[in-house]
């Protein structure tokens, strides 16, 4: 048996029975086997006493009355029910794989998260239409992916998906530009068509009708400028945390996924 062939082996073997390969859902660097606690949300998960962020996904937001006074988003406790159960049915036991960033700004540790029988935890979330898929922090494993289980589950209507379809008025997960509301904050999905790209000394600049998208210098080498320029006039959805300035909506975006005509099912 040569020394190549049983590399292949002790990779499959670490990774819980997956080896890396061409399918982006699988783990593509050894796991790390530990037992959590409990889903806090639909995308956030306590192991060991810390926070881990499930990379790659936004789940609905829980509540939050006692520190920010946020309000909750539809579905938030059902995504983390969906969580929570997905553990429980598999013995608290997860894989962690880290990516390029392993912890965020909150002092959370960002993960992908595995099972045994090798599902994908955050592809199962997406794929039931209990999350959107997200990219950020500059983690990129596993994107296409992440945003062809979305994509499934907004083709079958499941969950967030069937309720877009149902109650259009709550404007969430997704919402046209020109219906945006002052208190339509948070993170969704808005659709609109694009009038103007341009550049500062500081941002660069994509605005839709009602809503501005900006992307800080700090993160101009994650995109191609000229691809945003070709935007122009096409009608695209932009996912991201929105917030009112000065009368506007606007959202801000450090990956150029977060443009469904960027992201790596269009490319």
């Amino acid at each position: 048996m040569n020394i190549r062939f049983i590399l292949i082996l002790l990779t499959g073997w670490f990774a819980g029975g997956v080896t890396a390969h061409a399918d982006d859902c699988a783990p593509q660097s050894d796991l790390i086997w530990v037992k959590a606690t409990y889903a806090q949300s639909g995308d956030t998960v306590i192991i060991q006493d810390g926070r881990f962020r499930l990379i790659g996904i936004q789940a609905p937001q829980i509540p939050r009355k006692q520190k920010f006074n946020t309000p909750g988003q539809p579905l938030a406790k059902e995504a983390q029910t969906f969580l929570n159960k997905l553990l429980a049915n598999n013995n608290q036991e997860v894989g962690v794989e880290y990516d390029a960033t392993k912890v965020d700004k909150f002092n959370r540790q960002l993960a992908h998260l595995f099972l045994r029988d090798g599902t994908n935890v955050q592809k199962a979330m997406l794929e039931n239409g209990y999350a959107l898929a997200f990219t950020s922090n500059q983690n990129s494993l596993h994107e296409r992916c992440y945003f062809q289980a979305e994509q499934e589950a907004r083709n079958k209507g499941y969950q967030l998906w069937d309720l877009a379809e149902k109650y259009p008025e709550l404007h969430y997960p997704i919402v046209n530009s020109t219906e945006l509301r002052r208190d339509d904050d948070g993170f969704r999905i808005i659709r609109g068509k694009v009038e103007k790209v341009d550049k500062s000394s500081t941002n660069y600049i994509v605005n839709l009708d009602t809503t501005g998208i900006r992307v800080p210098k700090r993160h101009w080498d994650q995109f191609d400028y000229t691809s945003l320029q070709k935007l122009e006039g096409k009608e695209i959805e932009v996912r991201g945390a929105g917030f009112l300035y000065k009368g506007a909506m606007f959202v801000v975006i450090d990956h150029p996924n977060a443009i469904d005509l960027l992201n790596p099912l269009n490319r």
